[in-house]
């Protein structure tokens, strides 16, 4: 006999119609008040036989008991579990310091230390370490080492930068750097002849917006370099992803700046990609949270332009990936697509899974220099899956929310095995509306 799957959630969307999600396979499925009723009631005699075969196949509906579906689920994401135990994504801190002092920064608390501290720098033992300790975790790992910071290019730095990029290449390794692109213009000579799969580089927007929100370190705007050295960049072959970072303050300014890319032919150079992402902080939720500033009507706002439109679809790529609208999906068994199989490597010798965690020594997970070794909070965040969360077992939602942002129920949950469900009424309200709404882009 066929009955509803313990992973079916229904997601009110506009007037009757409804989504139904599965949150096990990917699923989705629109219909009616009427179509939810028959479903909900268990009355598929009501329904075609072609939709009930659609239900079955997609998971909708299952032969199996409540408990044999939950057994049959955890065996399959015992795959995603040992991906999750090996270190895929590494990244290189190169330095705590930065050349500008943007308003939202999530790392801004960092500044207020002292120089010495800020100034440290990755040394080349240092570098050599994290690459052994890479060769070691996983030397086969195809994902691109991620050069960041702080800020990765201030010139004052370029030795090092050119030893780590040498270095990577003796290896095989590629890299993709995230840099405010101040000075990136002179690393170019650099940059072009080494194995770059792409630059981030951020903007806020039109010329008022960005130097009034992302400052130098002195005060003056920044603007018109960045823009320079974006165009540079691209000329010269590279990838570059320019992040527009935005809020409910400046989303109706985005029109005017997606003109501006027009003008100067970004819209159709072939190494230029322009995506908005709003500023988000680091808070309940975590970092999927950007409807945090923004209102609703700002969505909808961004809906009315086809500029606006496209790039901000561009934008929700990790939400995208998170709650199953893409091709290739795969249920969440942690709440952070990468954690803990990311590792981050600081100018201190240690070693962090948790970007809100960088600089704070006692979130470190162990170190790689002057050896490497794990400590118990590595493993404690190796545990930290719906595997071992046990009040997430039951739980229909959880692979699609994998028990939460672990920083924030640390911080206010009062653990790290703690689940935090904020992430889920987000889902719910408005992030599964508003990805069916813009899902014709992909």
């Amino acid at each position: 006999m066929l009955r509803r799957s313990r992973y079916t959630v229904t997601i009110p969307l506009s007037g009757d119609e409804y989504l139904l999600v599965n949150t096990f396979t990917g699923a989705m499925i629109s219909g009616t008040k009427d179509f939810l009723k028959a479903y909900e009631a268990d009355a598929l005699e009501n329904c075609s036989e072609e939709l009930v075969s659609t239900l079955f196949s997609s998971g909708f509906v299952t032969e199996l008991t409540p408990r044999e579906e939950m057994q049959y689920a955890f065996e399959n994401l015992e795959s995603i579990r040992r991906i999750y135990r090996d270190h895929t994504l590494f990244i290189l801190i190169l330095t705590y310091q930065c050349n500008m002092r943007c308003s939202y920064c999530f790392q801004s608390r960092l500044f207020e230390r002292h120089n010495q501290w800020l100034d440290q720098t990755m040394t080349a033992d240092q570098v050599d370490a994290a690459f052994a300790a890479i060769e070691t975790l996983n030397p086969d790992t195809k994902m691109p080492i991620h050069l960041f910071g702080g800020e990765p290019l201030m010139y004052q730095n370029y030795d090092l930068v050119q030893y780590i990029l040498e270095k990577g290449e003796s290896l095989g390794k590629s890299f993709l750097v995230v840099t405010n692109g101040l000075e990136a213009d002179k690393f170019l000579p650099l940059l072009s002849t080494s194995n770059i799969a792409s630059l981030q580089v951020t903007l806020d927007g039109i010329q008022e917006i960005h130097d009034s929100r992302k400052k130098k370190a002195d005060g003056t705007g920044s603007f018109q370099e960045i823009l320079s050295s974006i165009e540079q960049l691209a000329e010269a072959g590279l990838h570059v992803f320019v992040r527009v970072t935005f809020d409910h303050h400046t989303v109706r300014t985005l029109p005017a700046f997606m003109e501006v890319t027009t003008e100067r032919g970004w819209h159709t150079h072939k190494t230029l990609s322009v995506y908005l992402s709003p500023v988000y902080h680091h808070t309940e939720g975590g970092c999927f949270n950007f409807v945090c500033n923004l209102e609703m009507g700002d969505l909808e706002f961004l809906a009315e332009n086809e500029a606006t439109k496209n790039a901000f679809w561009q934008g929700l790529e990790p939400l995208k990936k998170k709650l199953g609208f893409k091709d290739l999906w795969f249920p969440q068994i942690s709440y952070c697509r990468h954690n803990p199989s990311q590792t981050w490597f600081d100018p201190f010798g240690d070693i962090y899974l948790c970007t809100d965690s960088l600089g704070d020594s006692e979130h470190a997970v162990g170190t790689y220099y002057p050896a490497l070794c794990f400590n118990e909070q590595y493993y404690a965040w190796k545990k930290r899956t719906i595997f071992d969360m046990k009040s997430c077992h039951y739980c229909k939602y959880a692979p699609i929310c994998g028990g939460g942002c672990g920083h924030y129920a640390f911080h206010e949950k009062g653990g790290l095995q703690k689940p935090d469900c904020s992430f889920v009424k987000q889902a719910r309200r408005i992030y599964y509306p508003l990805l069916w709404k813009f899902k014709d882009l992909e």
